[in-house]
């Protein structure tokens, strides 16, 4: 009886060392995995997970814990609430350090000032296109710098205009700017606009007398209220023709002091022409004025003095057309 008492007594603690060796071994393969934060969060995208927080999230990486600050911006996210978001995930942090909020960073590409103030500019231009007979643009001093703006990492530079006012007699303006980015802040800005346009002038410097090319021209922008009357405005206004004084690089031309190349220069000898049904008759004569092709010229007949009108044709060769009155002593040839 006594033996039979031993033997049960062993056997039940031996189930019971079991059992309790099996709850141990279940408690170890159930402990939440301690998450290790990160020395610094930054973040590309829309929304803070796990992985941007703690560096062995693993499968657990992409789970969302709240959504990111506005690109180039930071946010304080509460420490309460990653810890729920941790285990929620199945994992532990203990917050040793004793953080009330962890900062997260938002990763973005920074919108550059050109595309500020052309954005602006553009906007101003499309409101006063109604307005101008012509087309210009508009050149803007800011009354002072923006602050940095971002869009998302990946995303092209963009500027939103919104509430522009702009008054065209003293050129100022004000407006509120933004960008595309989700929580994006919104900034006034002011300044002042001058409304410009592109003008043709040389290049480098050309003589009197020279034929313009395109090659020889370029375009400047110029306040609208500085160009002068009768200044050229076009590139085709210039090319081909000559101009009667030297010209000066970056310098606005006058049409004025435009013409066509000379094809018969004062003073030069010039064969005249006129033709009759069935003959054509020539003669020698000396233009009393420079003319270009084309163009009509006065000129004397050497030998019978008289001055004719005449249309040039070529260097130094004229003609007199149909339905003048013949006043040259020419001689006839077939």
């Amino acid at each position: 009886m006594s033996l039979l008492r031993t033997i049960s007594l062993r056997t039940l603690l031996a189930a019971a060392v079991l059992a309790t060796a099996g709850i141990a071994g279940h408690a170890d393969a159930a402990a939440p995995t301690e998450a290790v934060l990160r020395d610094k969060a930054i973040v590309t995208g829309d929304a803070v997970t796990l992985g941007d927080l703690f560096i062995n999230a693993g499968d657990h990486a992409s789970m969302l814990v709240s959504r990111a600050p506005a690109p180039g911006s930071r946010a304080a996210i509460n420490a309460t609430h990653v810890a729920s978001a941790t285990r929620a995930a199945g994992m532990l942090w203990p917050n040793h350090e004793r953080y009330t909020h962890l900062i997260v960073n938002r990763d973005g590409t920074q919108v550059p000032a050109g595309v500020v103030t052309s954005t602006l500019a553009n906007t101003i231009a499309r409101a006063e296109a109604a307005n101008t007979p012509f087309d210009v643009s508009y050149t803007l001093s800011l009354d002072a710098d923006p602050k940095a703006m971002f869009v998302a990492k990946g995303n092209a530079p963009e500027v939103i205009v919104k509430d522009l006012s702009f008054d065209a007699r003293s050129g100022l303006f004000s407006a509120r700017i933004t960008t595309p980015a989700h929580g994006a802040a919104i900034q006034r800005v002011t300044g002042r606009a001058k409304q410009t346009r592109e003008v043709p002038v040389v290049a480098s410097s050309v003589a009197r007398g020279e034929v313009l090319d395109r090659d020889m021209l370029t375009l400047i922008n110029m306040e609208v209220n500085r160009i002068a009357p009768g200044t050229a405005l076009e590139i085709d206004d210039l090319v081909g023709k000559t101009p009667r004084t030297a010209l000066r690089v970056g310098q606005p031309i006058r049409t004025k002091d435009m013409r066509l190349p000379v094809a018969v220069a004062k003073d030069a000898r010039v064969t005249i022409t006129f033709e009759l049904p069935g003959m054509v008759l020539t003669a020698q004569g000396r233009a009393l004025e420079d003319a270009p092709m084309g163009g009509i010229v006065r000129v004397i007949n050497t030998r019978s003095h008289r001055t004719v009108h005449a249309r040039v044709t070529g260097p130094d060769r004229v003609v007199i057309e149909g339905g003048t009155q013949m006043q040259v002593a020419g001689t006839p040839t077939n």
